[in-house]
């Protein structure tokens, strides 16, 4: 069996409407529509995503969400997501779509996807969707996901190199942390976890990331097959390792011209992996994270707990989040607590779409800011 753990539903339909899209979506439309250079991004019906799965020999897909800002587009994803589900309930999983700043209103929406059969949530994004890994609205969906034994699939960036369309500035400890917190979560990170999997290699990290799972969406835009499949086996169980496409990107951008599974699928075919192997991260692997029936097997990890006697081992994070009077003295010797850090390679236009601002709202913040400069030349 052959599943496809991360493709995305991008309709013709869509691309007609772009313009209006990226006023009301601003960090997708930028990813589908970029101001410079061409888009990679491919347009597939319904009926085409089934024809190219079976050209393909892909058995079933999982078609993971955008990560929205507004709560109603979310919804409305969610409603072609349900859609799909029951027109091809044998070929298409799905996860949800949800804007956890939306509050009460994301957890109702969850809890509406998961009664009308998506099997999870995600592609989730902290940074272009305005929130953190600690932020209690996105906690409060974490447990849910616990709660109902359904995985949750977090987009994630390598932290060096240079920028490109997409890439996110939540570091990579962030995620660890999320999967220390909660050891029982499946927590899927996208993308090769922005290689936080080669920490795998200390055994301790192992053991703390037990039931973490990365998928290899988009891998050819960022290595070579061959090396990366290579070095990831040699740093983690290959049951933890997810295929996925990212369909129906154009993930080979000199040689694809029409979205189309094949390509990686006859580059992982070529790596002469062991079938067992092979057959695990091809689907097996999957089947196994997206069947609520099969609870993973957690690894008990002692929380920090604050303790009323503060001493130098205390983590300053934990020390000032949990004695906020302590943040003053901490700020009087210049020492920070918070932990956000602007990476050198983050450009203006991405920062922009992250805090929701559609192209008007970039132009009217390229106008205050030449405004600034200008009043003090």
């Amino acid at each position: 069996m052959i599943i496809d753990s991360h493709i995305h539903f991008t309709p013709p339909e869509l691309c007609d409407r772009l313009a209006q899209f990226s006023e009301q979506e601003p960090y997708w439309g930028l990813l589908l529509n970029p101001p410079q250079g061409k888009s990679i991004q491919g347009w597939a019906s319904p009926e085409r995503m089934i024809a190219d799965m079976d050209r393909a020999g892909v058995d079933k897909v999982v078609i993971v969400g955008e990560y929205f800002y507004q709560h109603e587009s979310c919804v409305q994803r969610n409603d072609q997501a349900i859609e799909l589900v029951r027109r091809y309930p044998d070929r298409v999983i799905a996860l949800s779509t949800i804007q956890p700043q939306a509050g009460q209103a994301a957890r109702d929406e969850f809890q509406r996807c998961l009664d009308n059969g998506l099997l999870g949530l995600g592609e989730l994004n902290p940074y272009a969707q305005g929130h953190g890994l600690t932020d209690p609205d996105f906690l409060s969906l974490v447990e849910m996901c616990v709660a109902n034994n359904v995985p949750l699939n977090l987009h994630v960036s390598e932290e060096i190199g240079g920028y490109y369309l997409g890439k996110s500035t939540t570091p990579l400890r962030h995620y660890y942390d999320l999967a220390c917190r909660f050891p029982e979560l499946k927590l899927i990170l996208a993308h090769w976890g922005g290689g936080l999997l080669f920490y795998e290699m200390m055994p301790r990290v192992r053991k703390q990331l037990r039931n973490v799972y990365y998928d290899t969406a988009a891998s050819p835009l960022l290595y070579t097959t061959k090396r990366i499949f290579n070095s990831a086996l040699a740093a983690v169980d290959h049951r933890k390792i997810l295929f996925g496409t990212d369909y129906p990107l154009l993930i080979y951008p000199g040689k694809m011209t029409e979205p189309d599974f094949q390509p990686l699928m006859d580059a992982i075919r070529k790596l002469d992996l062991d079938p067992a192997v092979y057959a695990d991260i091809m689907g097996h692997n999957a089947a196994k994270v997206f069947d609520p029936s099969i609870a993973p097997n957690a690894v008990t990890i002692a929380t920090p707990v604050a303790s009323s006697e503060i001493d130098g081992f205390m983590p300053v994070q934990l020390l000032a989040e949990t004695y906020p009077e302590t943040q003053q003295v901490l700020a009087d010797y210049g020492i920070p607590w918070q932990d956000q850090i602007v990476p050198n390679w983050e450009p203006l236009v991405q920062a922009a779409v992250s805090k929701g601002l559609g192209p008007n709202g970039q132009q009217e913040l390229l106008d205050k800011l030449k405004e600034r400069v200008e009043k003090t030349e």
